[in-house]
C-alpha cells in the first residue's frame, strides 16, 4: 500500500507545483518582451523638452503674426481706393537701420551658437546681440514719434489707416524683440559665475532671433507693398 501524503503536505506541495507552472507561463502570457514589443524609450532629456517647447511657442507666434498679415491684406483691400501707402518717404531710412541692426542680432546669436566651445566668446556674442537688438528698439521708436504726433495734430487723436497699420506692425514686432533682448540677459546673468552661456540656451536664442529676423521680412514686404 503506497504511502499517503498528509493533508497540509500535500497542499503545500500542490502550491509549489502551482507556482513553478505559473512561474514558467508568465514570459509567455506577460511582458513586452514575449510579445515581440520593444521596451519604450528613454526619457527625454531637458535639451529636448526645451527644443520641442521651443517649436510650439514659434508655431503660436507664427499663427499670431499671420493673422496679423491676413487682417492688414483685408484691410487694404477694403480700403484700396483711397489708399496712400504705409511707408511715408521718411521712414525708409529708419526702417532700414532697423532691418540692419535686427540681421546683425541675428548673426550675432549665430555664432554664439556656433562658438559655444569658446563660452568667454560665446557671451561677448551673447551681449553683443542684446546691444544690436537694444539700438534696433531706439530706431523703431524714433519712427513711432511722427505718427504719434500725428495723432495729436489731427485733435481728435486718430491716425489714419496706413499709419495706424505701420505702427500696429512694427509694435508687435518690436514686443518680441523686447521678449528676445530679457531671454538674452537672462542667459548671461545665469553664466556669470564664468562658465559661459549653455549649448542649448545659445540655440533656442538662435532659432529665436532667426524667427524675428524673418518674421521682418514679411512685414517689410507688407508695408512696401500696400
Amino acid at each position: 500500500m503506497p504511502f499517503a501524503t498528509p493533508g497540509p503536505l500535500r497542499d503545500e506541495t500542490r502550491c509549489a507545483r502551482y507556482q513553478a507552472r505559473e512561474g514558467a507561463l508568465e514570459p509567455e502570457s506577460s511582458g513586452a518582451g514575449a510579445r515581440g514589443i520593444e521596451p519604450s524609450a528613454k526619457p527625454a532629456t531637458e535639451a529636448e523638452v526645451l527644443g520641442f517647447g521651443m517649436k510650439l511657442f514659434l508655431a503660436s507666434l507664427s499663427m499670431i503674426f499671420g493673422a496679423t498679415f491676413v487682417a492688414y491684406g483685408i484691410i487694404w483691400w477694403k480700403n484700396r481706393g483711397d489708399w496712400q501707402g504705409a511707408v511715408d518717404t521718411g521712414e525708409v531710412v529708419g526702417l532700414a537701420a532697423a532691418t540692419v541692426l535686427l540681421v546683425v542680432a541675428d548673426v550675432a546669436a549665430m555664432r554664439a551658437f556656433k562658438r559655444v566651445a569658446d563660452r568667454s566668446r560665446a557671451a561677448r556674442l551673447t551681449l553683443f546681440t542684446v546691444i544690436a537688438a537694444s539700438v534696433y528698439m531706439i530706431v523703431q521708436s524714433i519712427a513711432w514719434f511722427p505718427l504719434l504726433a500725428q495723432a495729436d495734430s489731427s485733435g481728435d487723436g486718430t491716425l489714419r489707416m496706413e499709419g495706424f497699420l505701420f505702427l500696429m506692425l512694427t509694435f508687435a514686432h518690436a514686443v518680441h524683440v523686447l521678449g528676445g533682448i530679457f531671454a538674452n540677459v537672462i542667459v548671461l546673468a545665469r553664466s556669470s559665475n564664468g562658465r559661459g552661456p549653455t549649448r542649448g540656451a545659445l540655440q533656442l536664442l538662435y532659432q529665436y532671433w532667426r524667427f524675428l529676423t524673418v518674421v521682418w521680412i514679411f512685414v517689410l514686404a507688407l508695408l512696401f507693398a500696400f
